[in-house]
């Protein structure tokens, strides 16, 4: 088949007509069936072949045969070949429109219907002798979870009545550990009868080739195909290629187009291999992850479809989702409200010739600049503010090796299950599994007592906006696993524990598993209290504390708002625009998978549901008076050093600095106040105040900004800025905007900031500083501490020599003290949370030492003599 439709990429299209369709698939052979087999001392007669050979002074056995793999249902002794002759009955000849045979074979077969050779890998000859060797080894693969090979069979070989399968198996050589030979003839049945029996458990239903013209489409065609034409199997990744072939928007991408280098976003070598669980057991349409890999087999970074550069993806099926568009329509959604989601582009896909449908080419969430934005975190980091992160952690079933790493307790009576997704499970140190079960079970205690308190609340745990936007997408799509399954979180260096990113919306916006008799995507049940899957207590909890609540719900109304993403006609529209991008291959899709095919049905049903929705929910909600006028204080974001310069060019990002001023006439107390969203992080510690009119430097690497610009920073952010511009939020601990920017590199940004040695410098505090027109530039050799609003003695250390006690004290909480030989060996190590320690030295040799200090932000080496 793939040579066929590789001879037709030249006329652009394929026109395949199918004359009548395949209803289901039966087996006439199948393992357990008897046979009929011979282990040969001599060469056959080729009449074994023939149904009307007298094949009594055979033995009896049960398929399948084999030795040394220990799943033969018949084991012979070791030999260099064994024949089968399988009878079977046809009942009703006109029944049948395709006929395959899988088999799973060590090392060499070849196989006859009725006399007629219908299949063969790795043995050469018409005739092969009885003690001929296979020309290459191959390995059975039903033992090892992988789907046997298929061969196509003419069906036109069949005949009414009594038929027979012949098969001659050969080993590689006498010394070999195994031979099998396991045969599996399955019908294409165009009715609804029952005439044979089920297929295995394993069994796909063969691909089909385009059913109607395909002249092209605008969507990308991506075009797979394996090494061999192997089947792909759940895991391990098998060697592939891929092309992608995209003219570019409003264009009509082609198969002939995959030889025009010019029309191919990608072309390279992949693995790949099944994903999902419930999709992968249960609906045919198969789902798949891969990796991009170089042409020496190293993973490789690449942009796919314009999607920033990585190497893991998705393939998603959108199984059980007869929309087409519940998960594109969330993650879309998601990303307008200002959240990280999975992006993806809808694509047309092949697999070894053969039409596969549509599909979504999507990122696979995984710990990245341009996806998780977090800051891994590494096997060493066991103290301090690296301790602190990053993480990714989810609720979610145990499934496919990965165990629960703690459970919490939900109101429906059971546990939720948390796994470790970054670091793996089998990668994380006991300390840091330790943190962040405490980071979670602290946010249950925390919201259990409805504690609000930016001091050592829920506030000082969690990034409470994250927690509401993502509370929010997954009540208004009712999505029936939210908070229990694929529910994730991630935590970065000194940053708070945020919600996110959702996943999985494909039983959404009323859909279920309607197949199984489940019905809970419902318009009228809050989803973390529906008696189900709701998740840990801390979620109703959370919903359930009147400032969250009001918070929530404030958020909704700003987000429901006319032309704001979530407005019931912002929505609609959307919805809209998506069936205008699917419509080309809707037909294709339905015909290929034998579904649902009123498109329009679902489309309007969906709409229909969501406007439900959206006035259930805002019944239930209140206005969010109580805190949508809430006050925050006049702070301004006046500084930005987002591309220093340095006269080597190396340590650029250690030179990047903040500067917050508190543009008031109060003074300010900065407890729970951080920067919002992820790739830059910070919180500023507890009961820290700013004086009116002062201002704070936070620096990249607070040491390096001492050292060249002459003067202490106050702390230092987590993560450095991005040198193509970002978003800056300043948020409160409720997560309400204090001040944000959003800079550029490009213009009308100042062109001078973009690593020319100058900074970012807002005109006039009183000016709007999300304009670009407000913001000029200044020599970073030039930077003043004129309105600094902390002391530049931030440590004392007495006394100095010291005989037998050292103390230290700090405005700022010391982290780790560390005593270090001039050799670099480390004598005593001090993990402690206190603004003061007394190092106790007495049983140190006289000396010159170092003591290096870790103070929430800053690093200090000092020289120390022990008399």
């Amino acid at each position: 088949m793939l040579r066929l439709l590789s001879s037709l990429f030249c006329l652009g299209f394929i026109t395949i007509s199918l004359q009548s369709q395949v209803h289901h698939w039966e087996s006439v052979v199948m393992e357990g069936d008897a046979v009929r087999y011979k282990v040969p001392e001599s060469q056959l007669d080729i009449s074994w072949r023939n149904q009307d050979y007298d094949d009594d002074s055979w033995q009896l056995g049960i398929l399948g045969l084999g030795y040394g793999d220990g799943d033969d249902q018949t084991v012979i002794d070791p030999s260099m070949s064994v024949f089968l002759r399988i009878a079977f009955e046809i009942q009703e000849i006109s029944e049948i429109e395709e006929v395959v045979l899988d088999m799973d074979f060590d090392d060499g077969f070849i196989a006859y219907l009725n006399g007629s050779e219908i299949a063969r890998a790795s043995l050469s000859g018409s005739d092969p002798d009885f003690n001929q060797g296979s020309d290459e080894l191959h390995e059975a693969l039903l033992y090892q979870g992988i789907d046997p090979d298929r061969f196509e069979v003419d069906q036109e070989l069949l005949v009414q009545g009594e038929n027979l399968l012949s098969i001659q198996v050969h080993n590689d050589n006498l010394n070999s550990s195994d031979l099998t030979a396991l045969p599996f003839l399955s019908l294409g049945i165009n009715n609804e009868s029952g005439r044979y029996r089920e297929v295995p458990e394993w069994f796909d239903a063969p691909n089909v080739v385009v059913p109607v013209d395909f002249p092209g489409t605008h969507l990308p065609i991506v075009y797979l195909e394996t090494a061999a034409g192997q089947d792909i199997p759940d895991e391990p990744k098998v060697d592939a290629s891929m092309k992608i072939i995209n003219r570019g928007d409003n264009q009509v991408n082609v198969l002939a187009d995959s030889s025009d280098p010019a029309y191919l976003d990608y072309s390279g070598t992949i693995g790949i291999e099944i994903r999902g669980s419930t999709s992968a057991c249960c609906w045919p349409k198969k789902q798949y992850s891969l990796t991009t890999y170089d042409s020496l087999g190293a993973k490789e970074n690449v942009s796919l479809l314009g999607m920033p550069s990585e190497n893991d993806w998705i393939l998603f099926a959108m199984a059980f989702d007869p929309s087409l568009i519940r998960d594109f329509t969330t993650y879309s959604l998601t990303r307008a409200i200002g959240n990280y989601a999975a992006r993806g582009k809808y694509c047309e896909v092949f697999l070894n010739g053969a039409y596969q449908g549509l599909y979504i080419l999507q990122e696979r969430l995984k710990a990245d600049n341009d996806r998780i934005d977090i800051n891994k975190i590494e096997v060493g980091d066991l103290e301090g503010k690296k301790l602190s992160g990053g993480y990714i952690t989810k609720s979610d079933k145990e499934e496919g090796g990965e165990v629960a790493a703690w459970y919490m307790d939900n109101y429906a009576g059971w546990q939720t299950a948390f796994i470790h997704a970054h670091p793996k499970p089998d990668e994380i140190h006991p300390l840091q599994d330790e943190y962040i079960q405490n980071t979670f079970f602290s946010l249950e205690q925390t919201a259990a007592a409805h504690n609000a308190s930016f001091l050592d609340g829920y506030p000082a745990i969690i990034d409470v906006h994250s927690f509401i936007d993502f509370m929010i997408i997954n009540e208004l799509t009712s999505n029936p696993d939210a908070y229990q399954f694929s529910t994730y979180f991630h935590k970065d260096r000194n940053g708070k524990l945020r919600a996110g990113p959702v996943w999985d919306f494909n039983l959404t916006y009323g859909n279920d598993l309607f197949i199984f008799g489940f019905d809970r995507s419902l318009t009228d049940v809050w989803q973390f209290d529906d008696n189900e899957n709701v998740g840990a207590k801390f979620w109703r909890d959370l919903f359930e504390d009147p400032d969250f609540n009001c918070h929530f719900s404030r958020r909704w109304v700003e987000l429901t708002q006319p032309e704001a993403p979530l407005h019931l006609d912002e929505m609609h529209a959307f919805i809209d625009s998506l069936v205008i991008e699917i419509s080309d291959p809707i037909e294709r899709e339905y015909f290929r998978w034998n579904t649902d095919g009123n498109h329009a049905s679902h489309i309007s049903e969906m709409k229909d549901w969501i406007a439900a929705r959206h006035e259930w929910m805002n019944t239930q909600l209140g206005d969010g008076m109580g805190c949508r006028e809430i006050e925050v204080p006049n702070l301004v974001i006046s500084k930005i050093h987002y591309h220093p310069s340095t006269p080597t060019g190396e340590g650029q990002k250690d030179l990047e600095f903040i500067e917050i001023t508190n543009a008031g006439e109060e003074s300010v107390d900065l407890t729970g106040v951080y920067f919002g969203g992820t790739g830059l992080v910070y919180q500023f510690p507890n009961n820290a105040t700013l004086l009116a009119g002062k201002s704070v430097f936070l620096a990249n690497e607070s040491d390096v900004f001492r050292e060249y610009y002459g003067f202490n920073a106050y702390d230092e952010f987590s993560r450095s800025l991005n040198n193509g511009g970002q978003n800056i939020t300043l948020r409160n601990g409720f997560g309400v905007t204090i001040d944000e920017v959003n800079y550029s590199d490009e213009s009308p940004w100042p062109q001078e900031a973009d690593g020319q040695g100058y900074f970012l410098n807002l005109i006039d505090l009183e000016l709007d500083n999300r304009l670009a027109t407000n913001w000029e530039v200044q020599n970073q050799n030039e930077l003043t501490v004129a309105n600094l609003g902390y002391s530049q003695s931030t440590l004392t250390m007495y006394p100095n020599p010291v005989t037998e006690q050292l103390t230290i004290t700090s405005e700022r909480r010391i982290e780790t003290v560390r005593l270090i030989a001039l050799s670099g060996e480390i004598l005593k190590v001090k993990s402690i949370g206190t603004s003061q320690i007394q190092l106790d030295l007495s049983s140190i040799k006289p000396g010159l030492y170092f003591i290096e200090i870790r103070a929430e932000g800053m690093h200090y080496t000092r020289k120390i003599i022990i008399q």
